[in-house]
């Protein structure tokens, strides 16, 4: 039981599922964003995609939740099938010994204990396939989780580009104005020039 509680404390728990959801989504929203931005149309589609990859993640989520109750379901019914089998088997050896057959009193002990075999195997494939399940998810998680973390870098990389980009416009654009100045300054000393002449 210790063991289970340590395992319980160590999986994250609802809220910490939809802040990893959430977080996801908002990296992709702001990749849509930057891409926008940008003009980076290869960025503004992976936004999006890894917003839908938030939704779907989420969905999957769900998926767990249900996935881990299916496994505590099975873990008890195997219990109550062992408790059953327990008292099967007593009741069987109860039939054995007030028999009036040795052969038959046999044959009804190896059905139990097949049908007993049986059910335990069917109980027991089940716990596996949830425990299979649960490791697979807590694997989609992790390879989320560096995405994530890929997904934010690509973003302030774009974002850095897009200052820069900013940047040499506006220095462009200041550039081109003062060229601008210059030439009417140019044009204006030349007027002047041609009006003196003209008077002369």
């Amino acid at each position: 039981m210790a063991e289970d509680n340590a395992s319980d404390r160590a999986r994250p728990g609802a809220s910490d599922k939809a802040r990893l959801g959430l977080k996801q989504t908002v990296v992709g929203k702001a990749k849509e964003v930057a891409g926008a931005l940008t003009g980076n149309d290869s960025l503004t589609t992976e936004g999006r995609l890894e917003q839908e990859q938030a939704r779907q993640t989420r969905k999957a989520d769900t998926l767990s939740h249900m996935a881990e109750a299916e496994s505590d379901e099975a873990v008890e019914q195997l219990d109550a099938v062992r408790r059953a089998g327990q008292q099967e088997r007593e009741a069987v050896q109860h039939r054995t010994e007030v028999a009036q057959s040795q052969a038959e009193r046999e044959a009804q002990i190896r059905k139990q204990a097949a049908e007993l075999e049986h059910q335990e195997n069917v109980v027991r494939e089940q716990s596996d396939a949830a425990r299979e399940a649960t490791a697979a998810e807590a694997q989609a998680r992790r390879e989320e989780n560096a995405q994530a973390m890929d997904a934010a870098a690509e973003v302030s990389a774009a974002q850095d580009d897009h200052r820069a980009a900013s940047h040499d416009a506006e220095r462009a654009r200041l550039q081109a104005e003062q060229e601008r100045r210059k030439a009417e300054a140019l044009d204006h000393a030349l007027t002047e020039q041609d009006t003196d002449e003209r008077d002369r």
